[in-house]
């Protein structure tokens, strides 16, 4: 009788397998963003000949597969509701975690492996009460590659053209408690680094004082790994100083406010206290007039494509990427025109952080051209050189340091 129970079990074990298989070979594959977890998934990789013998067109399908998973969204819901039963409780939450989802270029092997921690300086996300916080983790050798990274652009794009360094330091710098501050690197030392590895050819700006003399005010989200609008105006000012013009006032900026917003990184989170404290997301309408055009590939041909943006979208506002109120997230290259009394031009590159910058960009050039590379295919130099653009602006967040396959996407855009 046991035997014929174990029998049945097994076979029930793998009938259940082989019809979840079924449906997920056969279950739709078009989405494209995941409003729990606030990024975009993969989508179908193209098949390359060179992808294919170094490996890289297999871990995209693997990707894709994983993100477009059946039922996928329920079941990290599931998980981190059950994951809120986790941890010590304690007079003051705390709770360190790892965190493999750094929305910038793609994790090494080493920079991926993941376990459950308690607090110890094991992980790299610190949950302290309602705030999620990044670790940063310095790497002498990737800061330099960094910093030698934007040395060769550069290089490529000759002296008549202004390039300035943007690095921007994350929430757990600037943190009272000194306990659980020095589980992070020091990210002043660390933009030291980089600044002194720069070319004297570019402009190292100071947005670190900037945000230091200002770290009692909601400069960051408390459950996203964004600076707000307000730690973006801080860094603009920082920015105007180093390019040599003076900033607005935050008065001449239309202020609006929005509740309610759960960001990235608190998604990964075990505790019930972030997800009750939600962020506001405050943001400021320029005060000069701009049209946007967003440029994309298409995911099935390649085909380059394009639609009206904005460069405040309040679109995103009413979805769980409140985020993307700020020119409507991230996109491969972006072209604001405005009605800014200039014929100066622009061009920033950037990961998300870049994105609450931008707006405050749109008084002082005629232009402003917005490339990620993470997903840009345009080559740079070309753009820059064509349309006669003065300035080019590197910002980053710091842990863009520690991820070469970012600085290759970089290197990519001179190709």
């Amino acid at each position: 009788m046991e035997k014929n129970i174990c029998k049945f079990n097994i076979w029930l074990f793998l009938i259940v397998i082989f019809l979840i298989f079924i449906l997920n070979i056969f279950s739709p594959k078009n989405k494209t963003v995941s409003e729990v977890e606030n990024r975009m998934l993969a989508g179908r990789p193209e098949f390359y000949v060179q992808d294919l013998f170094s490996g890289q067109y297999f871990m995209d399908v693997e990707n894709y597969f994983s993100d477009q998973f059946l039922n996928r969204e329920n079941f990290i819901q599931a998980s981190k509701e059950l994951s809120k039963y986790k941890g010590i409780s304690r007079k003051e939450e705390v709770l360190l975690v790892d965190f493999e989802g750094q929305n910038v270029g793609g994790n090494s092997e080493e920079e991926s492996n993941s376990t459950a921690a308690e607090p110890a300086a094991k992980g790299n996300l610190l949950i302290l009460d309602d705030t999620v916080m990044e670790i940063f983790k310095f790497n002498s050798d990737k800061s330099k590659l960094y910093a030698d990274t934007l040395n060769a652009v550069q290089s490529m794009l000759g002296d008549n053209i202004n390039v300035y360094s943007v690095l921007t330091p994350i929430q757990i710098e600037f943190l009272d408690n000194e306990k659980y501050k020095e589980l992070s690197d020091s990210q002043f030392d660390a933009i030291e680094y980089v600044n002194s590895n720069l070319s004297e050819n570019i402009k190292a700006v100071d947005v670190y004082s900037a945000l230091q003399n200002h770290s009692d005010e909601y400069i960051y989200f408390r459950t996203d790994h964004h600076w707000t609008a307000l730690g973006a105006y801080y860094g603009y000012t920082a920015f105007a100083e180093a390019a040599g013009f003076v900033p607005l006032q935050l008065t001449k900026y239309r202020e609006e406010r929005f509740p309610g917003f759960l960001g990235y990184i608190s998604n990964i989170n075990p505790s019930k206290k972030v997800d009750e404290s939600p962020d506001d997301v405050i943001y400021y309408n320029p005060p000069v007039d701009s049209e946007m055009t967003v440029y994309y590939y298409d995911k099935t041909t390649g085909e380059k494509k394009s639609y009206e943006g904005a460069v405040i979208n309040e679109y995103y506002l009413e979805t769980n990427q409140k985020y993307g109120v700020f020119i409507g997230g991230d996109f491969p290259l972006g072209i604001i025109k405005t009605e800014a009394k200039t014929d100066k031009k622009a061009m920033i590159i950037k990961d998300s952080n870049g994105n609450a910058f931008v707006p405050f960009l749109v008084p002082h050039y005629s232009e402003i051209y917005i490339v990620d590379p993470r997903s840009c295919k345009e080559n740079i130099i070309n753009i820059v050189k064509d349309n006669k653009i003065d300035d080019v602006i590197f910002l980053n967040y710091i842990l863009t340091t520690n991820f070469e396959t970012f600085m290759d996407n970089i290197l990519g855009l001179t190709k």
